[in-house]
This record gives C-alpha cells, structure tokens and sequence, in this order.
C-alpha cells in the first residue's frame, strides 16, 4: 500500500481551510481531475459521496466514500467504499497556529486493485498529490482572500461612516 504523509504551513485560518476541504460537491470546479461529485447522504458528522475522476487518456471512474469530519478539532477522514482501489484512505487535520496561519496534517494511503494501475499511480503520485495540495492552496486564496477583502472593505466603510457622525 502506498502511503504519504504530508505538513503545510498556509496562510489562512483553520476553521476556513477545513471549511473549503469539506466542501466536497464544489470539487470538480477546483480539482483538475474531478469531473463530478454526488452526494448521496450528509448529517452533522459523515457523508457519503462517489467522486468521478476521469484522467484525459482513461475511462471515467467512480469512488465510493465515506467522509467523516470533526468541526470542533478540524479533523476530517475518509474511508474508501467501493471503486477500481482494493483500498483508499485519508486524514486532515488543521491545526491553528496563529491567526491566520494553519498547519495542515495530510496522509493518504492507497492500493488498486490491479498491478498495473497501482505501478503507474504510483509513477505519477508525487505530481497527482502536488497538484491536489496546490489546488486546494489556490481555492482557499480565492475564497478566503476574497472574503478577508470584503470584510476590509466593510470595516473601512463602518469606520469612515463613524468618523462621519462623530464630526458632527
């Protein structure tokens, strides 16, 4: 079974970072290779979904999930259910260390079913997971810089409008 376990500092807050890695059914507009999401159950703590991968020289291939998540310690698993992998499973944990600035905890490990597809994943693993790392850091810079601007914005407004009534 391949396994990696990785470390990044990013800065942005935790509760921001796990909030845009739950956000599962907006996958395919940020993970190159992820062309669909289906949910099939949520509540409070779990999720079961199928992404759809589908690489430019192969079929498109579904997995089965089950996505167990911890808002309170910003903690979120995944157990793999069913697919071309005879096993999948990951871990996130976000762990604040200032007020924007987060220490992401990713492992993943994984095995096909099939010799030749594990050889090649494996092959072309350092790139497929440096790319998802990426597309998650670019994601969190579009939406959680996005959001700190509007709300800079907003301040400077509520501020001026305050210097404003206090003049007279």
């Amino acid at each position: 079974m391949k396994s990696s376990n990785r470390e990044e500092i990013v800065d942005h807050d935790a509760k921001g970072l796990f909030d845009i890695v739950l956000d599962i059914e907006s996958y395919p507009y940020f993970i190159p290779w992820c062309s669909a999401m289906r949910i099939h159950s949520k509540n409070k703590n779990e999720i079961y979904a199928d992404m759809v991968v589908w690489y430019k020289y192969f079929m498109p291939q579904t997995f089965g999930s089950h996505v167990t998540f911890d808002k309170k310690k910003l903690s979120i698993s995944t157990t793999y259910i069913e697919g071309p992998l005879k096993d999948l499973k990951t871990n996130w944990i976000f762990e604040s260390l200032k007020k924007n600035q987060t220490r992401i905890h990713f492992n993943v490990e994984f095995e096909f079913k099939r010799f030749f597809h594990q050889k090649i994943a494996e092959a072309f693993f350092p790139l497929i997971e440096n790319k998802m790392i990426e597309s998650f850091k670019v994601r969190a810079d579009e939406i959680l810089d996005r959001k700190s601007t509007r709300l800079n914005s907003s301040h400077r407004c509520i501020s001026y409008a305050v210097f404003c009534l206090k003049k007279k």
